[in-house]
């Protein structure tokens, strides 16, 4: 007779009894999509709240005149960085650093803009090129984790399309799950990082006395709304998703 630790382990070896064989495959699915949706609730929610900054501050025209080019090439004198160039590559919300090229890779929008708006994303890139310039550690480990964030979240919907027509595959479904979960997991444990950079370009701002006194507060908000970008990254990098924003 198995004693009582054998049952125990018997029982905690089956399926998971949300996806269990007695389920059937649209029960199973459709519970499937509803824990997804729940686990994206974050990122949809940062992703709104981000463009609802960028519509709000892009209304706020700074009164240094500068726009989001010059006001990189600004900071990025001020900091000390040489070599380090301001180009325009990408969409609005794609606005990154890239350290291979030693360039800060800016939106149109964000470029040209005259906005507290542009000048929040700007600054925030120059504090990332700070970041790499100073060797810090959380900044690299951020990088890592961004290349494997963007091939997990667009992988992912093609993984889970393959167990959907897959029978007898359910069971493995919550897998899918703990992916997600694990993904938006690592976007809040590499926030601070985010938040990092955005505290050096706004330190920038303030110790050379960039922006007039009465335009900081506006412009610390617009540099946070900037900053929710990373935490809406598991929507924004996945071509699959995006839409949902």
């Amino acid at each position: 007779m198995p004693s009582a630790e054998e049952l125990l382990l018997k029982n905690f070896l089956r399926a998971p009894p949300i996806f269990s064989r007695a389920m059937t495959p649209p029960k199973a699915a459709l519970l499937l999509l509803f824990l997804l949706l729940g686990a994206l609730a974050l990122p949809w929610f940062t992703a709104r709240t981000m463009r609802r900054g960028w519509q709000k501050w892009r209304q706020t025209r700074s009164r240094t005149g500068l726009n989001g080019r010059q006001f990189a090439a600004l900071l990025l004198h001020r900091s000390g960085l040489r070599g380090v160039g301001v180009v325009e590559k990408g969409r609005l919300f794609f606005e990154t650093y890239d350290p291979a090229a030693g360039d800060l890779q800016l939106s149109e929008p964000v470029l040209g803009g005259r906005h507290l708006a542009a000048l929040a994303q700007a600054a925030l890139q120059v504090g990332c090129a700070l970041q790499e310039h100073d060797g810090d550690k959380a900044w690299h480990r951020l990088l890592r984790w961004n290349r494997i964030m963007r091939w997990s979240v667009n992988l992912l919907p093609v993984f889970t399309a393959l167990l959907l027509i897959s029978p007898g595959k359910y069971r493995f479904l919550p897998l899918v799950l703990l992916l997600v979960l694990f993904l938006v997991a690592g976007q809040i444990l590499t926030f601070p990082a985010v938040r990092d950079a955005a505290a050096r370009g706004k330190k920038l701002v303030t110790d050379h006395q960039l922006l007039p006194p009465e335009e900081l507060p506006e412009f610390s908000s617009a540099l946070r709304a900037a900053t929710q970008r990373h935490l809406a990254a598991p929507l924004l990098d996945c071509f699959w998703l995006r839409w949902l924003v």
